[in-house]
């Protein structure tokens, strides 16, 4: 039996396998985890501005524009300007970059999927309930 240190790593590295093989087929290949997690960002957040975005990745502004400038040039958003206030912007995900946000989402379905499929509803509640602690931990 794994102990929690083993069985964080063997999830991570299953987790990150699965996602770097449905890159490899797909307009995702060029981009970074955070560059992918940015891009669910905006798409669950709809259309955020630079600073509600550099809030949520936890780094710092310029690190949030040089990222949102790579992105912007490789096509997954864009930037308009607000119409309250012309010297701020929200992020928008352009078609290209909506498609990776639901094929970044879809992967981390079929990983929930897998890592449950042999557990009933009620392990699957359990494991939830001890997720969410954990997570409230890391907080």
């Amino acid at each position: 039996m794994h102990n929690i240190e083993e069985l964080l790593n063997i999830i991570l590295s299953k987790s990150e396998q699965l996602e770097e093989q449905e890159k490899q087929n797909t307009d995702l290949k060029g981009l970074t985890a955070k560059q992918l997690h940015c891009i669910e960002l905006i798409h669950s957040m709809e259309n955020p501005t630079l600073s509600e975005l550099t809030e949520k990745l936890k780094i710092t502004k310029a690190s949030t524009s040089v990222m949102l400038d790579r992105l912007e040039d490789n096509g997954f958003i864009k930037k308009v300007k607000s119409d309250n206030d012309r010297r701020s912007a929200h992020v928008h995900l352009t078609d290209k970059g909506d498609k990776a946000a639901h094929i970044h989402v879809d992967v981390h379905k079929r990983f929930a999927l897998l890592l449950t499929k042999d557990l009933t509803d009620s392990e699957k509640d359990i494991l939830i309930v001890l997720l969410n602690k954990a997570i409230k931990a890391l907080e």
